[in-house]
């Protein structure tokens, strides 16, 4: 069965009307089952910079909203183009100048975008034709977006399997806590499974590690599948339409589902270090989402990717 996550920007309603609300906090995720697919709809509730990028760094698809052309529309674009989500929709109100948005996203990962007026039967319909590449032959990874305790059953966390096939009883490796967990059970759309596989949204009780370390964008993989680290030198590439200059100094960084605190210490041709407070977990294909909060107008400063060491 496919299994597809799909951000949404800018109609929050939109997400209600696709899907059935699931779980809510900065993120609102509704869910769907059809004969032959499962949608997971994420929208960040504020539209704060922190979720939002989480939201993109784990999404298959993206539907786009433009119920006019913002500043916040705009650096919306600028993000989903620094994390490459090359597949989606974008919604826009009747009698929109189509050709402006079309300019707007060439050259970006938006440009394969399919524009539409808002109608949730023809989005749901065109999603269906959506499907995305799995890596089912790698070892399993799983990205952690919620955790909690439950009366009963123990330590329960909620996230995506990003790689491989994941399987009851698996001995996993938690980071960035660094310990050793094991999957006790194994549950999709609230029925058990024996295994889950690259896509799929599960919610997994979990033995070896409580909920307090098992926060979001925490990866439950095998030993020596992901790094962990607190200096991260990364190959860059800056925004174009963000003026203040890259420099030294501390910003925030979101890779996966993690935003933290992040120093630039070294910036070098095409290259930096950051350097957090504690270490981050990260996968050698992941990339890093460098945001000002405190800019006063636009907030992206630009993305990198992990540099292997010579």
């Amino acid at each position: 069965m496919k299994n597809l996550a799909v951000g949404v920007f800018h109609d929050n309603q939109l997400s209600r009307e696709l899907g059935k609300k699931g779980t809510e906090s900065d993120i609102l995720m509704c869910n769907k089952k059809t004969d032959d697919a499962i949608y997971t709809f994420l929208c960040p509730v504020d539209d704060r910079l922190a979720p939002k990028s989480q939201i993109m760094s784990s999404i298959d698809a993206a539907i786009l909203a433009i119920p006019s052309m913002t500043p916040e529309v705009g650096e919306t674009i600028l993000m989903l183009d620094a994390f490459g989500v090359s597949k989606g929709l974008i919604v826009v109100p009747p009698y929109t100048d189509v050709g402006a948005i079309q300019s707007l996203i060439q050259g970006r990962s938006l440009a394969s975008f399919q524009i539409l007026e808002r109608d949730p039967v023809r989005i749901q319909s065109m999603l269906q034709a959506i499907t995305p590449a799995r890596d089912l032959s790698s070892p399993p990874m799983v990205v952690i977006d919620h955790s909690f305790s439950v009366k009963g059953v123990g330590e329960v966390i909620l996230g995506f399997v990003k790689k491989g096939i994941l399987r009851k009883h698996d001995t996993l490796l938690l980071l960035p806590a660094n310990k050793e967990i094991i999957v006790r059970s194994i549950q999709m759309q609230d029925a058990d499974f024996d295994e889950a596989e690259a896509g799929s949204r599960v919610g997994l009780a979990i033995k070896g590690a409580t909920a307090e370390e098992m926060k979001r964008g925490s990866l439950l993989c095998p030993v020596g599948n992901a790094t962990l680290a607190s200096m991260i030198p990364l190959s860059f590439t800056k925004n174009r339409f963000y003026t203040e200059g890259i420099r030294e100094g501390l910003f925030h960084v979101t890779v996966g589902m993690q935003t933290v605190p992040a120093t630039i210490t070294t910036i070098n041709n095409g290259s930096l270090i950051l350097e957090s407070e504690k270490p981050v977990a990260y996968t050698t294909d992941a990339r890093f989402l460098l945001m000002n909060l405190n800019a006063k107008k636009l907030h992206v400063m630009g993305y990198g990717t992990p540099q292997t060491p010579a």
